[in-house]
């Protein structure tokens, strides 16, 4: 009779953690020495990804859906909007509702960070072949993410 898995424990979760946040700084950090990309904090990059996967939302709900104070969220959003990545529009049948867009500068700087992204960890990789390992990886990571996202 064979083993049953086990689930992973405290040390090999805590691991995993410490893991994605090496890899999350180090492609972070090498941002600069990508010619054209707009250099973003961490806190601006959380929100452009959430406009990118949902553009025209509520300053209310970007900070909801972000774990933002709604204080931090408007001055990110200045600052974006300063480095024309950002735009706000109002609603056509409520003045006072503003929705935010991210800009065509700032579709380009996302498609030049995903291919950096991708070329590095095609590096990293190498040619082992890795794509359903890759696939898997990827649904575990979205599965973490919605996790940790529900948990806010």
């Amino acid at each position: 009779m064979g083993t049953t898995a086990q689930p992973p424990g405290n040390g090999e979760l805590a691991d995993l953690a410490d893991l994605l946040m090496t890899v999350a700084r180090d492609l972070q950090s090498r941002h600069g020495a990508v010619e054209g990309v707009v250099a973003l904090t961490a806190t601006e990059t959380t929100v452009m990804r959430h406009l990118d996967r949902d553009p025209g939302t509520s300053p209310s709900a970007a900070a909801a859906a972000t774990g933002l104070q709604r204080s931090n969220l408007s001055a990110t959003v200045r600052s974006l909007e300063a480095k024309g990545l950002v735009e706000r529009s109002h609603d056509a049948h409520d003045g006072r509702a503003v929705a935010l867009h991210p800009t065509a500068l700032a579709a380009r700087n996302l498609a030049l960070l995903r291919a950096h992204w991708a070329d590095r960890l095609r590096r990293a990789l190498g040619d082992g072949g890795d794509d359903d390992a890759v696939r898997g990886a990827l649904a575990l990571l979205e599965r973490i993410e919605h996790g940790l996202a529900a948990g806010r």
